[in-house]
């Protein structure tokens, strides 16, 4: 039996399991208790109510509950750790745990706060001949890995363009679309945008809303649209030559040229019913990182892929920064620290 404890046990760690609207196991907490190889024996959080809460739901004593994350990492042995705790302290939990003797790593998003931060976790992985997930799991999805396989087959045609609207958050919610535009499309090429806010001058730059244009290897280019609004969205718009895709967290539907209702010899489009997206990849986050640990494989939702969903996130800043001048991503100072929670 694997033994497992989590680093920051708020919302995506454990509370989120309580909401009737998400499925069970939605939670770090509700997938080790899911999982009858792995054990959670442990949490760590600076809040006392919310350590109290963790342990009350998922039956932890309180011997096994700490408000400083490095003593539960000095006392209790660890096989695999999740750091949910804010991206600021993302890389020295996760060096901690490591030094600790943890061989896994289920890290929430973002990996960091720049992209040196995302390669020296890199690093101690390999460091410590151990391995990671990051919680990016949109890869994974029947509808997402059916239209990478549209892409790449051009069974509509070119894919034309890509327009993502979101709420918010350039890094936080904006890596998420930004990982699922990497697998559909390549790695990103160049990269303009606009932050809602300004970059500013001050000596601490934090994570805020705006919009970019992504161009991507395979000739796609992206539009994103993320500031601040009244309501919450996420939702990828593609044009095909032959087709157009919605999909997002509530909604997937695919509409296909035929005889317009309104103008002789013209086609418009019209949903396409009960649309087939085949099947979900077979491992979510726990199982993936398990199957990684066990064979050295890497795992689909990958710290390599986290950094570039990241990279692309910087460069818009940058991109801001520098009157918004289009930039190649790699061109991107690997020391631009935007602060994200």
């Amino acid at each position: 039996m694997l033994r497992s404890c989590i680093i920051g046990t708020g919302r995506i760690a454990s509370s989120l399991e309580k909401d009737p609207l998400r499925p069970a196991g939605c939670t770090h907490a509700g997938a080790y208790h899911a999982h009858d190889g792995v054990q959670l024996i442990a949490g760590a959080d600076t809040l006392p109510a919310a350590l109290e809460e963790f342990g009350a739901d998922w039956g932890i004593a309180n011997e096994h509950l700490y408000s400083d994350y490095r003593h539960l990492l000095a006392r209790e042995r660890i096989d695999i750790a999740s750091i949910c705790a804010y991206a600021p302290q993302r890389l020295e939990m996760a060096q901690a745990a490591l030094e600790a003797g943890a061989k896994g790593l289920w890290l929430e998003k973002a990996l960091g706060c720049s992209i040196a931060e995302g390669e020296a976790i890199q690093a101690a992985l390999q460091r410590h001949q151990a391995t990671a997930v990051v919680d990016y799991p949109r890869r994974a999805r029947a509808p997402f890995r059916k239209i990478k396989d549209l892409i790449e087959t051009e069974v509509y045609g070119r894919l034309q363009s890509v327009t993502c609207h979101m709420t918010h958050q350039l890094i936080h919610t904006g890596t998420h679309a930004f990982d699922v535009l990497r697998y559909w499309c390549g790695e990103a090429v160049s990269v303009s945008g606009k932050l809602e806010n300004g970059y500013g001058t001050e000596d601490l730059i934090k994570d805020q809303g705006g919009r970019a244009t992504i161009e991507f290897s395979n000739g796609t280019v992206a539009f994103v649209s993320a500031y601040r609004k009244k309501y919450y969205i996420f939702q990828f718009d593609l044009i095909f030559d032959q087709a157009r895709i919605l999909i997002g967290n509530d909604i997937a539907k695919v509409y296909r040229p035929a005889a317009s209702k309104l103008y002789s010899g013209f086609k418009e489009l019209f949903e396409e019913p009960e649309y087939h997206w085949g099947a979900t990849y077979p491992r979510d986050m726990l199982p993936e990182l398990l199957h990684s640990m066990r064979t050295g494989e890497p795992p689909l939702y990958s710290v390599a892929n986290a950094i570039e969903a990241l990279r692309i996130a910087l460069a818009i800043f940058a991109s801001d920064a520098a009157g918004g001048k289009a930039l190649a991503p790699f061109s991107v100072d690997p020391q631009l620290r935007i602060e994200s929670h």
